[in-house]
């Protein structure tokens, strides 16, 4: 059973710069979950010196960290709704990848392999990011303050006319879906592409 408690936090700061942290407490099987979305631009110059980094914080702080590419995320229902299938799908045993960060890119990304849904991962040069950090309150919140020393935070999730182009083209919509739907359905679009991940053969 999954109890799902989403905050959105702007802070203001220097005049300037808004932070954005969604915050999403899970009671599931192997106990309670704090997962942490932080969003963000960055600039990655060296993509594995830049994971190796990531990889740092998380064994450090006993988390998974995940980065995502935020101009594919078609708004909050859309990286709630991986999280909760990739955490299903590790109690169940129905998971593809051993790694619930690998898991969690691959239901966002809407793919049953995990070589397809790297496409969704973060890449070299300007990046808009959403990193998703699960684990322990407490890891929780430290690793998420590490990180927030890398990232210069900004809110990214939610669907935007700027995403159009990237979304389509990863997630295979149409013109005739969306014609049929209505534009304000496009992230619903998506939902329906990451809940036939488990079906996909």
């Amino acid at each position: 059973m999954f109890r799902l408690t989403v905050a959105n936090i702007f802070d203001f700061l220097n005049g300037f710069h808004f932070s954005t942290v969604i915050l999403i407490e899970i009671d599931c099987v192997s106990g309670f979950m704090k997962v942490q979305i932080l969003t963000g631009s960055v600039y990655i110059e060296n993509l594995p010196a830049f994971l190796k980094i990531l990889a740092g914080i998380a064994l450090a702080n006993r988390v998974t960290i995940q980065g995502l590419d935020a101009d594919k995320i078609a708004g909050e229902a859309h990286i709630q709704f991986a999280i909760k299938k990739a955490l299903l799908a590790m109690e169940k045993h129905t998971n593809i990848a051993n790694d619930l960060g690998i898991e969690i890119m691959r239901y966002a990304a809407g793919k049953r392999q995990i070589g397809k849904a790297m496409s969704i991962g973060l890449h070299k040069g300007d990046n808009n990011a959403a990193f998703v950090i699960a684990g322990k309150p407490k890891s929780v919140s430290k690793a998420t303050e590490e990180l927030k020393k890398l990232v210069y935070e900004k809110p990214l999730l939610d669907y935007s006319p700027f995403k159009r182009e990237s979304i389509f083209s990863h997630f295979n919509i149409t013109k005739p879906e969306v014609e049929a739907v209505g534009e304000d359905k496009i992230p619903e679009l998506v939902i329906e592409r990451v809940a036939l991940v488990d079906v996909l053969k």
